[in-house]
């Protein structure tokens, strides 16, 4: 599948029922295939874990941003008795939640793919970025014009490299930028 595909399950997990997890909160996630897909910010209980920028020692993890995990640690054991993904995708704070998803699979054995459209950032330090560098973790991350989803919190990082993508709306950091349709539009062109 190429990126834009991906991007496709990611806008579209946020109209379909989740497979695991409450549609009213930050944790869900949707099973397509061998794809698993989070879900956005796109409701209260979402954003609030968005604000929970605290940080979180998770073993063989790191130091993380402790709302994105507390929402992926609510559907993580329900997640884990699932059949493994091929990839793992999301946008906004599901980007977040398919990197630390990820992280944990690596944890385990096993290495998926990331296909992470406009994160967050979510490291206090850089021991999920040296898990993913060590397990050969694919990762593939975007940041379209200049959203500014992708800079925040700015105490933290990603861990792994932003591929940029389309043209900024306006010539400063916006939340325009981050809309799952203008990635989208972006990957295509």
């Amino acid at each position: 599948m190429q990126p834009v595909e991906y991007a496709l399950l990611a806008q579209r997990a946020y109209t379909d029922a989740p497979t695991v997890g409450d549609a009213d909160s930050a944790s869900r996630m949707h099973v397509y295939g061998d794809v698993h897909a989070f879900r956005g910010t796109d409701d209260v209980a979402a954003a609030l874990s968005d604000a929970d920028f605290r940080t979180l020692n998770v073993p063989g993890i790191g130091r993380v941003h402790a709302g994105f995990y507390h929402a992926l640690g609510a559907i993580l054991p329900v997640c884990l008795s699932l059949n493994r993904p091929r990839a793992v995708v999301g946008h906004s704070l599901g980007a977040a939640l398919a990197i630390l998803y990820a992280g944990v699979l690596a944890t385990l054995g096993q290495v998926v793919e990331v296909y992470a459209f406009e994160p967050p950032r979510l490291c206090a330090d850089d021991v999920l970025a040296k898990l993913l560098l060590e397990r050969k973790v694919p990762f593939y991350a975007t940041r379209n014009g200049h959203d500014l989803v992708t800079q925040v919190p700015p105490n933290m990082t990603l861990p792994g490299l932003l591929t940029a993508i389309g043209k900024p709306s306006v010539p400063f950091d916006n939340i325009t930028d981050h809309d799952i349709g203008r990635v989208i539009a972006s990957l295509v062109a």
